[in-house]
């Protein structure tokens, strides 16, 4: 046995390095793979597998709009941009991304541009970008991001773009958060509980674009004077009563918005100072006509106006020669089309919608013309229509009729909504809480025994199409919301009715002395309606012997009233 021991040696050492050749082999193979799969992509593994993981951490298969395809190269990918073998840039914004904010974002040494504004981001940010050194653009605005982003964002002195606008971040010292950015030239902040310009707001002379709106500004504005490369300024949402003064330096002022504040009269005498702005917005304010001011700004090519308290006084438009855009919207214009607004030469749109406008449409309204919300009728919006102009975009529906109505009716008794547009062209659809459509189809809202949650508003659609010679014309009309009171039922304030005999048999009679009748419908106490017509003589010999409800369609609105058929 002795004698075969150095055999076993002899073997035991081949075996081993046979072992060792072979698994230098599958090592030298294993290499060679991973440099060919490596490869075959247009940047590194790792940096691959962290873009895979931005997609997977916030829902990319199931929630993204521009979805990735992971069997191809990165630099195929929606937002992604490559550069020497490198991610330098990710843009996904309002990509409708969601869950926590990206870590792997911090794998990306080469990024300069990161976008990952208007999607649904929760959480802090903390360390995740601060090792992002060559970063120069950083938009995270508009998510839900918490926490105070200094410590993360403040090595990042190369940054020229900074918008952290509208989260939920709480700034511990803003001055010690801009105090590291000599190169900025984009700033966003809005909605992040200011109450005042922060101090150094001033050394950021370089500054080009700045966002403070959605804040509570009150004070500190000779802060903004210094910033004379500004060319877009947002100062809306701040419940201002005046364009502050301390403006009247930035003369190279392109855009101004100043919507959603507490304007009225003697808010801008800045203006004047402003000639180069091209871009103004003083919607959603309390202005109840056009500041004289404006007319000292014959650059301007948009304004926006809308949601204010004007009823008049275009014609003091008309020096603005290079008006192209004008938002009207919510105001209280009411009648004729402004003819004042057919006389730019440049105006390529208006925006109307939601005033009391009717009457004819002109002939020569601008190619972008938005008119829903007003009370044309079918007949006015069908006549131009016919013409055939050539337009870009012509929206006219839906359209607004009626005046608010309320309706009293007692607890247990009936009532009946009206509307004043009828016709067997129209499909008619009744919507409870304004939202809630309901089952009723017909031209009025009948119920038969009124419960408490019945007390509220309720809208009527009255749609109708007609194939008109070179396309369809659909409108829905809304009647003013019809309110439900709790008071006298319906039948006990109308006295300018009757109606007789009651119980009837074959016939039923109406009498009015001082209103005309228009049209007069039956329903059974379920709400179907059994009969339609316009007469003060009623046929109801073919209904069944039980109690209905009869309403009047007059000049003065509905009016209903309970009989029994014998």
């Amino acid at each position: 046995m002795q004698n075969l021991i150095p055999y076993f040696n002899f073997y035991y050492i081949f075996v081993l390095r046979k072992h060792k050749y072979l698994m230098k082999k599958i090592l030298l193979f294993l290499f060679f793979s991973q440099c060919c799969f490596s490869q075959q992509w247009s940047i590194s593994f790792a940096e691959r597998s962290a873009l895979i993981s931005i997609y997977n951490s916030t829902s990319g298969e199931q929630q993204w709009s521009q979805k990735w395809d992971l069997t191809k190269d990165p630099k195929t990918w929606y937002g992604i941009k490559i550069k020497n073998g490198n991610v330098t840039e990710i843009n996904l914004s309002g990509n409708a991304l969601k869950g926590g904010f990206p870590s792997s974002v911090s794998g990306f040494s080469k990024l300069q541009k990161l976008d990952l504004s208007s999607n649904q981001l929760s959480g802090d940010i903390s360390s995740v970008v601060s090792s992002l050194t060559n970063l120069v653009r950083l938009d995270i605005s508009n998510n839900r991001l918490t926490g105070d982003p200094t410590a993360a964002i403040l090595p990042l002195s190369n940054l020229q773009e900074i918008s952290v606008g509208n989260n939920q971040f709480i700034f511990a010292d803003i001055n010690t958060f801009l105090q590291n950015f000599p190169s900025l030239t984009v700033l966003d902040l809005s909605h992040t509980g200011l109450n005042s310009v922060p101090q150094n707001i001033s050394t950021l002379t370089n500054l080009e674009s700045l966002n403070l709106s959605n804040n509570t500004l009150s004070q500190n504005f000779s802060k903004l004077s210094p910033l004379i490369k500004l060319t877009q300024l947002n100062l809306s949402g701040n419940q201002l009563t005046r364009i502050p003064t301390e403006l009247a330096s930035l003369t190279s002022l392109t855009s101004l918005d100043v919507s959603h504040n507490l304007f009225s009269t003697n808010y801008a005498t800045v203006l004047t100072s402003l000639k180069k702005l091209e871009w103004l917005s003083l919607g959603s304010n309390q202005i109840t006509g056009f500041p004289a001011e404006l007319t000292q700004l014959k650059d301007l090519i948009h304004l926006n106006i809308s949601d204010n308290k004007i009823s008049g006084g275009f014609e003091s438009l008309l020096p603005l020669k290079q008006l192209e855009q004008i938002y009207l919207d919510k105001n209280l214009i009411v009648g004729n089309f402004p003819p004042a607004l057919l006389q730019f030469e440049k105006l390529q749109m208006v925006s109307l919608t939601g005033n009391q406008l009717s009457g004819e449409i002109p002939e020569n309204i601008p190619a972008l013309t938005f008119l829903e919300n007003n009370r044309f009728t079918k007949q006015e919006i069908k006549n131009f229509i016919l013409r055939e102009k050539a337009l870009a975009d012509f929206t006219y529906s839906p359209q607004r009729y009626d005046e608010p109505k309320t309706v009293y009716a007692s607890l247990g008794g009936s009532a009946s909504l009206p509307q004043a547009i009828s016709g067997n062209d129209y499909q008619f659809a009744w919507f409870k809480n304004l939202d809630q459509k309901t089952t009723a189809a017909a031209e009025s809202y009948y119920i038969s025994s009124v419960e408490e949650e019945d007390y509220t508003d309720y809208i009527c659609e009255a749609y109708i199409f007609e194939k008109l010679p070179r396309e369809l014309m659909e409108i829905s009309f809304f009647r003013e919301p019809v309110t439900l009171v709790k008071g006298l039922a319906t039948a006990e304030v109308n006295r300018n009715l009757v109606v007789y005999p009651n119980p009837a048999t074959d016939f039923i009679n109406i009498k009015t002395t001082k209103l005309d009748i228009e049209k007069v419908f039956v329903f059974d106490l379920s709400g179907k309606l059994l009969v339609s017509e316009k007469s003060r003589r009623i046929n109801i010999s073919h209904l069944p012997s039980a109690t209905y409800v009869i309403s009047i369609k007059t000049s003065d609105g509905l009016k209903s009233f309970k009989f029994i058929k014998q």
